[in-house]
């Protein structure tokens, strides 16, 4: 029998106690699943675009095939012929298939000087060698280093760059053939900077200039055997994959309508065709990889904003002279009033499958210009028209050649299709960033919400990478970011690279601590993630935990044992443990595989002196000295208060 008051819910003091009762225990279900959902190694929930954006195209699926140029030339030779002599078509390849036709002699500065060191190209048959040389004041060769050459990149029409590996590791040499002054000379990015043959080739950047990399994920520039999978940027970097096409068509399936099978950009909407010319050449201030693809995912029939959020700089912070063609382009009038159903994008004027011959360039842009135009367009009279340019050029006047600031020899045609040629160039400005501004404008706004959440945390990483290149203002940029990536990572919790961006902005605003343990969050989702082992390590070594600075080099270098900068902090951090033996093996171990390396001939310095070995330790001072480094005076200060001014 049920006692009385227990019918109908009981006392109101006992349903009041029922009810508390129910919502602690609802609020400790929530906290526990909170705590559950911010644990370190559970799965990132992403989107893949491949999967769930909407498109007829049935070739956009991560689980269709790439078939091949040789494939596409089956049905299309005459598309294939002229596209491999195109730019694109010719963006990479073997060295020995370039070697014939480069010139070596003294009259393209081969060897050459600069900033100290010789630089020499020599070529062997089909094997191209890179040699970087240093010689004391007496002439004597203090370090000496030769590498085969793997890889030429670029077309050669404005210049040839080159790699080679190590291992699967994938690196640039500092020499680059410049095809428009027909010079060799250091690399771009290269001056003022002693990379040596230490830069490593991120998938970012291969991107644009091969058909497809494997690349291992984790590591800034490993990559699986065979390296590339197509050399040069092939058809169906601009079409898709091949797979089901190539089954359609030797099936012999009529097709009605649209094609599912291949992407024609002719008949996509503008997002996902300009997205395909985009993929390259929308430059950006920054670039972010959106959370959890790999740069190769993206599929021609899709929007690029999917894949990649780009930032560029908004107009009282730019120098449209100083950006992309992409940027240049939407920021000329033409673009701007360019009706929606025929708005003016890169196939407007170029075609993708073959670049016109120089006799015929001239008119072909001119006709390009026309179509929109009309001959009496140009208010300037035709006859002082043709005196200025007698060939009529359109693109003389309104799209002139422009040196680059950041590529040495070389010039690029401005994108702003400017109305007078004489425009001045606008300058960058120099008011102060105001608190909390961002310097940043998300490129893809008409096109999707810039406040998508997603967006925002590739904001975040985006003002984290611009900090550690715009020193004046690093601090206020990371203290910007900060919430941005807080608010991200409420949101997913177990994004690695949100983690080490908030460790990275902690960092540069002296908050070590922190920044370590943001680091550390990162490393527990990806214990092998290169870039964050390196902060680590960084971090750690600034707060005086030599120990576990030392771990953090170990486990990076046991996954790249070419990472010369943590090998030298490895030694570092023995040579301050006393540990002067392993020490110097680890200088040692630098100057195997880069022998102009400064600092680990200046600690060796420092071991010969510290073990009594005056002799080794004065020929390894002269050895920095050669080196030329920018302090030589302090140096020279340092031995002589190290061996008592003997």
């Amino acid at each position: 029998m049920i006692h009385p008051k227990l019918k109908a819910g009981g006392t109101p003091a006992r349903r009041r106690a029922f009810w508390l009762c129910g919502v602690l225990v609802l609020a400790v279900a929530l906290l526990l699943l909170w705590l559950w959902q911010r644990r370190p190694g559970r799965a990132v929930a992403v989107s893949d675009p491949r999967l769930t954006a909407a498109t007829p195209y049935r070739n956009v699926r991560p689980d269709v095939r790439y078939v091949g140029d040789a494939a596409c030339a089956e049905c299309h030779p005459s598309h294939a012929e002229s596209y491999h002599q195109h730019p694109m078509g010719r963006s990479l390849a073997p060295v020995a298939q370039v070697a014939a036709n480069q010139r070596y002699d003294a009259g393209v500065h081969n060897p050459f000087e600069t900033e100290g060191f010789r630089y020499q190209v020599v070529r062997e048959g089909d094997r191209v060698f890179h040699q970087e040389t240093v010689a004391d004041a007496q002439g004597r060769v203090v370090a000496d280093r030769r590498v085969e050459m793997d890889f030429v990149i670029g077309s050669g029409a404005r210049a040839h760059s080159y790699l080679f590996q190590r291992d699967g590791f994938l690196f640039e040499s500092p020499i680059t053939w410049y095809a428009q002054k027909g010079t060799w000379d250091l690399s771009p990015g290269y001056r003022g900077r002693r990379f040596g043959f230490e830069r490593g080739i991120v998938q970012e950047c291969l991107f644009c200039h091969c058909d497809r990399a494997d690349h291992v994920e984790n590591t800034v520039n490993q990559y699986r055997q065979p390296i590339f999978q197509g050399l040069a940027i092939g058809c169906e970097r601009c079409h898709g994959p091949g797979e089901l096409h190539v089954e359609r068509r030797h099936g012999g399936e009529p097709v009605a309508g649209l094609d599912d099978t291949i992407v024609n950009p002719a008949d996509l909407d503008v997002p996902s065709r300009e997205a395909i010319c985009q993929q390259c050449h929308l430059q950006g201030a920054v670039r972010v990889l959106r959370r959890g693809l790999d740069a190769f995912a993206f599929r021609p029939g899709l929007p690029l904003h999917l894949f990649w959020s780009v930032f560029v700089r908004p107009p009282e912070f730019a120098d449209h002279l100083l950006v992309g063609q992409v940027e240049q382009m939407t920021a000329s009038r033409c673009y701007q009033a360019s009706s929606t159903s025929k708005k003016l994008g890169c196939i407007s004027c170029h075609d993708p499958h073959a670049l016109p011959a120089p006799e015929q360039r001239i008119a072909h842009y001119r006709n390009s210009c026309l179509q929109c135009h009309q001959e009496q367009s140009c208010t300037l009279a035709a006859d002082r028209r043709r005196r200025k340019v007698p060939d009529d050029s359109c693109i003389a006047c309104h799209m002139p050649r422009l040196a680059t600031v950041d590529i040495v020899h070389t010039a690029v045609t401005d994108h702003r299709i400017v109305r007078q040629a004489q425009e001045p160039a606008r300058t960058l400005p120099t008011r102060v960033l105001r608190p909390g501004e961002i310097p940043l404008v998300y490129f893809h706004r008409d096109w999707n919400d810039a406040n998508d959440p997603e967006v925002q945390r590739d904001l975040g990483l985006a003002l984290v990478d611009l900090a550690r290149e715009a020193s004046p203002v690093r601090r206020q940029l990371s203290q910007t970011a900060e919430p941005i990536l807080e608010a991200a990572l409420q949101r997913w919790p177990n994004d690695a690279a949100a983690w080490e961006a908030q460790g990275r902005a902690q960092s540069v605003q002296e908050r070590a601590v922190e920044a370590l343990a943001s680091c550390e969050q990162a490393l527990a989702l990806a214990p092998n993630r290169q870039t964050a082992l390196a902060d680590a390590a960084a971090y750690a070594q600034a707060l005086g935990k030599r120990s576990a600075a030392i771990t953090y080099c170990q486990r990076l270098l046991a996954i790249d044992p070419w990472a010369s900068a943590r090998r030298f902090q490895l030694a570092q951090l023995w040579a301050d443990s006393k540990e002067w033996e392993k020490a110097a093996e680890e200088c040692r171990e630098v100057l195997r595989t880069n022998p102009t390396h400064l600092n680990a001939h200046l600690l060796l310095t420092a071991y010969y002196l510290e073990t009594k070995d005056r002799s080794r330790a004065q020929a390894e001072l002269e050895i920095v000295l050669a080196l030329h480094p920018r302090n030589p005076e302090a140096i020279r200060r340092w031995y002589r208060d190290k061996t008592g001014g003997r």
